[in-house]
């Protein structure tokens, strides 16, 4: 497998003995004998190496260090310069352990030489340490520090690598040692803070903030600091106390409401939580990003309980006030009117942001969904033909534009956008016919055949809604064939094919395969597999995965009138009629409340109801 590795990212450890990589830096630092002409050659190589670096050349330079380390290996400058370039290609052979190990000691050998060299030494400090060579990163950044008191930012580096082992009070130590040559900074004692929180050093934590704070006792942010460290170790009264104190240093901070908002809201006190945002966001030293996004997460709180809309009407009400004219805070409201159902007021507002911002395709996409949500097909469809005049569609918006096209019964125009986003990935591909593998290109990235797949499944579901059943398998049977996983290609063909009057064994075991990865636990796949049974006699079964899949459905809140309409049909044939009863009044409340749900359904299921009713089963 592919292990990518770049400096400044933390990569998983290496799991190499410290003395098998000691003993082959060793063996890589050491010198080769060489002559002048090969001295020569290799300078030659260097220099041109680092005249395609200047001029941003990467790769030329990588080539021309290699050809430098290859004429003389003992050329350490040039090695150095292959070893680092060496480290941040993301080729298997060259991130094996013992190939990090090989460019390492590349490096080593140029700071064992010219070890007063602060730049390599500190850049190879950080190298080993993020490749988790820990040992070696202290060693050179501690020989760095000896030669160069003065930088103190290496101390810093040190405390990482001690914090990375684990080496809590060396990290700490570290720290110190800094700060008595450059005293005390928040940032340093916020990353101190971190180290003695880990290591459950409370008192010490309390200490150190406490200096800070005593340090400037005009600083709120000190004071929020230390309201922090309280929370932190559970001792909620002190922290409110160092949060109101910071609101009294200064009453128009902003960041001190927000400390006091989050307490309140975490021991909940919803009045003073609504009371601090409200202030929040009449500050003046948040700014405008800062102030949606808080609204934003405020707002999502209290849409879980429906009944506290009023209170997010009126704070959203006083950003909106604040900037009426801004299109990220009319994208909010539209975004919250659609979260409590108000389609036409959430097409509103996003065409307000549209008005001012026509290049956005996200606000585009928006319109078309809240059009269509609020049951005007056709109009999102038609915002899609004045969106094109702004904007060139991306994947997404066209997606979606056949979506909408499938809901509208616009089948034609849904087939026409999916196939012609499947020849822009793959020219002339013949979808109608049984494909294989050998019909897409031999370069094809595994990204490209996946969405080949997901493009021909949704290729199947438009013809099966048009009634073409077998055209429809055809398309579900070629989205396997590019992607084996494609559990949802396998779940609606199963279903479909059950549905339709179509092989039950080979439906169940396309459901089977559907269930048997990643989404062993999807409400929608498990109601399929319990349908497929129901239908083929094994009502025992069926009753087992239906209820599973109810159990699923309500713990990742989705239940659909159709869960629990199976789930009736079910119960009626392992002789639970009450239960089946109950089940199917659900189905019908659930079906009353979606504004999308179609007549004939709910009449199915109200027949249902009054026929078990009577006892008609």
């Amino acid at each position: 497998m592919k292990r990518e590795r770049y400096f400044g990212t933390r990569v998983a450890a290496l799991g190499v003995i410290f003395a098998l990589g000691a003993a082959l830096l060793a063996c890589a630092a050491k010198p080769a004998v060489t002559t002048d002409a090969s001295r020569k050659k290799a300078r030659y190589y260097y220099n041109a190496g680092i005249v395609e670096q200047a001029q941003g050349h990467e790769d030329r330079a990588y080539e021309y260090f290699k050809k430098a380390y290859g004429a003389d290996p003992g050329y350490v400058e040039a090695a150095s310069a292959y070893g680092t370039r060496r480290l941040s290609i993301g080729i298997d052979t060259l991130q094996s352990d013992a190939e990090i190990t090989r460019s390492l000691g590349m490096m080593r050998s140029y700071i064992d030489k010219y070890p007063e060299d602060l730049y390599e030494s500190q850049y190879y400090g950080f190298a080993a340490g993020q490749l988790d060579y820990p040992e070696e990163a202290i060693e050179i950044l501690e020989r760095a520090y000896t030669y160069h008191p003065e930088t103190t930012g290496i101390l810093i580096q040190l405390s990482d690598v001690y914090a990375r082992q684990g080496e809590m009070d060396k990290a700490v130590e570290s720290i110190d040692r800094y700060e008595k040559q450059e005293g005390l900074q928040p940032q340093v004692t916020t990353r101190k803070l971190s180290y003695l929180l880990a290591d459950l050093d409370t008192l010490g934590a309390i200490r150190e903030v406490t200096r800070l704070v005593d340090s400037d006792p005009t600083s709120a942010p000190y004071r929020i600091l230390k309201g922090n460290v309280f929370d932190i170790i559970e001792m909620p009264d002190s922290a409110l106390i160092y949060y109101q104190e910071a609101e009294m240093i200064d009453p128009e901070s902003g960041p001190a409401k927000l400390a006091l908002a989050g307490y309140y809201h975490q021991h909940g006190d919803s009045v003073a939580y609504d009371n601090k945002m409200y202030e929040v966001l009449l500050t003046e030293d948040l700014d405008l990003e800062q102030k949606v996004d808080l609204t934003a997460q405020y707002l999502q709180t209290l849409m879980t309980d429906k009944h506290e809309t009023k209170r997010g009407d009126y704070l959203f009400s006083v950003l909106h006030n604040q900037y009426p004219h801004e299109p990220r805070v009319l994208d909010l409201a539209a975004r919250y009117s659609a979260a409590k159902q108000d389609f036409k007021d959430a097409e509103e507002q996003i065409s307000y942001a549209l008005d001012l911002d026509p290049s956005n395709s996200v606000y585009w996409g928006q319109l078309m969904t809240y059009q269509a949500a609020g049951g005007h097909p056709e109009a999102s469809l038609d915002t899609y033909s004045r969106a094109k005049e702004h904007i060139t569609p991306d994947r997404n918006l066209r997606l979606y534009y056949a979506s909408v096209a499938q809901m509208a019964k616009r089948y034609d125009v849904a087939a026409e956008t999916f196939r012609a986003m499947i020849d822009s990935i793959q020219p002339g591909l013949e979808i109608d016919s049984v494909l294989t593998l050998r019909d897409v290109r031999p370069d094809i990235s595994m990204a490209d055949l996946d969405m080949l797949s997901s493009l021909i499944t949704s290729l199947g579901d438009v013809y099966n809604s048009a009634g073409e059943h077998e055209r429809s398998y055809r398309m579900y049977e070629n989205a396997i064939t590019f992607d084996s996983s494609n559990s949802m290609a396998c779940n609606n063909y199963a279903y479909f094919l059950s549905i339709n009057g179509g092989d039950l064994e080979k439906a169940l075991g396309l459901s089977e395969k559907a269930i048997s990865g990643a989404d062993a636990d999807n409400p929608t796949y498990l109601d399929t597999y319990a349908w497929i049974n129901y239908l083929m006699g094994n009502y025992e079964k069926a009753e087992e995965v239906q209820r599973k899949a109810m159990e699923q459905g309500e713990n990742g809140g989705y239940l659909s009138a159709e869960l629990y309409d199976h789930l009736g049909d079910i119960l009626v044939k392992t002789g639970k009629k009450e239960e089946a009863l109950e089940a199917w009044r659900k189905a019908v409340k659930m079906q009353e409340e979606a504004e999308e749900t179609g007549e004939e359904s709910y009449a199915a299921t109200i027949a249902k109801i009054k026929k078990g009713e009577k006892g008609e089963f």
